[in-house]
Order: C-alpha cells, then sequence, then structure tokens
C-alpha cells in the first residue's frame, strides 16, 4: 500500500512539475509562447534589455531583462505593471525596499520613482506591461 502511495505521489509530482512552465496566452492569433523562449542571453555589456512582444490599443507587453540593477527613474507617460518571471531581486518604489520572486506582481503607476536590482548571478526577467502602449522610451533619471 506504501508503495503505491508514493508512486502516485511521485507521478502526481512529476505531472506539476511538467506544467510549472509560465506562458504568454494571446487571443489574436490564440497562441501560447512559452515566457523562457522570448528570452535571449544578454551580451557581455549588456545591463539592461527590453523588448516589446505585444500591442494593442490600451496597453502593449514587453520582456525586460536585468543583469545588475536599473537605474533610478520615472516615467511620464507610463503606468507599468511588472511580473517577474525568472530570478528574484528587490524593486525600489518610492524609497521603499521590495523584495520580489518569479511570479510577484508589481504595480508603478507613472511619476512613481523606481528601479530594481537583481539578487541573482543570473539575468532577472519580467514582463511589463504599459499603459499606454509602449510609443518610445520616456525614463527620466533621478538622484
Amino acid at each position: 500500500m506504501h508503495n503505491r502511495f508514493v508512486g502516485a505521489l511521485v507521478l502526481l509530482l512529476a505531472s506539476c512539475a511538467g506544467r510549472n512552465t509560465p506562458q504568454l496566452l494571446t487571443a489574436d492569433p490564440p497562441n501560447a509562447v512559452r515566457i523562457a523562449d522570448l528570452m535571449w542571453p544578454l551580451g557581455a555589456d549588456e545591463n539592461v534589455r527590453a523588448r516589446e512582444v505585444r500591442s494593442g490599443t490600451s496597453s502593449s507587453i514587453s520582456i525586460v531583462q536585468i543583469r545588475d540593477r536599473e537605474q533610478p527613474h520615472v516615467h511620464g507617460r507610463y503606468d507599468l505593471t511588472v511580473t517577474l518571471v525568472h530570478g528574484s531581486g528587490t524593486l525600489w518604489l518610492n524609497g521603499t525596499a521590495l523584495p520580489m520572486h518569479a511570479g510577484d506582481v508589481a504595480f508603478i503607476p507613472k511619476g512613481a520613482p523606481h528601479y530594481f536590482v537583481n539578487d541573482g548571478a543570473e539575468p532577472a526577467a519580467a514582463l511589463v506591461v504599459f499603459a499606454p502602449p509602449f510609443s518610445g522610451p520616456d525614463q527620466q533619471p533621478i538622484p
């Protein structure tokens, strides 16, 4: 009886582990893309890289990878919703340190001072929703 229970538990855990791969689901066209397939190795001299992956009439979504840290800044045009999908670090928002781990979501309203510091040896990655849709950089540095 014990062996059957252990076997069933192993199968259950294995099936759960196989589906623990985050995906970006889209409606037009209906599709599912593994988040890992949207990431790429950063160059040796790259600290931050962003790439837009989808855009609509009221928002857009980009994947952002950070090797070390961002410079403190504000956005004058965009509200951001940030979902950390790989790694961990600290989001500094309005002067407050907020630890983030993969799966955590942060809302950053336009005008709010913020930056992210990666805690790991590998680049961290986040899906970032820009509202309105991203139309070009608007980062204003802060001291």
